[in-house]
């Protein structure tokens, strides 16, 4: 086990995740490792952890985020939802590394400093469409299993979202 808690290794390597809307993309127009004719990423489960430039996968879990980045809707499935006292981390996609060739897929990952209720500036990084993203300053709500956030990237672009576990 890493010394590094998942959204610890988002600080120190570049992020990726899963297309919850595509499914078995060939690798003339998608990218999964091994392949070098990328133009898209693929989605979840063809980045095997372990692969050249796959860090970690977060792809079978029941999670859920609806998110909104510079007004362009997307939908990811497949994350996990953690809570350890009051500390709630959410993970969704493929946290990839610099050893994957081609375009990153999709990745959200946040850690918030409350389990349930508001919170200010939790950690929050996204990859989406090949494009990543820091949140610092944000805000949201843990409502249970569930919840919503809103800020602006480091880049300018509006984020906001909301997820079930």
């Amino acid at each position: 086990m890493s010394r590094f808690p998942p959204l610890a290794l988002c600080a120190l390597v570049a992020l990726g995740g899963c297309h919850a809307h595509k499914s078995g993309a060939s690798s003339a127009d998608s990218h999964a490792p091994g392949t070098t004719t990328a133009s898209v990423a693929a989605d979840c489960g063809k980045y095997p952890q372990g692969a050249p430039g796959v860090i970690r996968t977060f792809c079978n879990g029941t999670a859920v985020v609806k998110l909104s980045v510079g007004g362009v809707a997307h939908a990811l499935s497949g994350g996990s939802c953690q809570i350890v006292g009051n500390i709630f981390t959410l993970n969704l996609g493929v946290v990839s590394g610099p050893g994957l060739a081609g375009p990153k897929p999709d990745y959200i990952g946040m850690t918030a400093p409350t389990a349930d209720g508001p919170f200010t500036n939790a950690t929050l990084t996204l990859t989406v469409g090949g494009k990543g993203y820091t949140v610092a300053e944000n805000s949201g709500e843990i409502t249970g299993r569930a919840g919503s956030f809103a800020g602006k990237a480091a880049t300018g672009e509006a984020i906001e979202g909301a997820f079930t576990c």
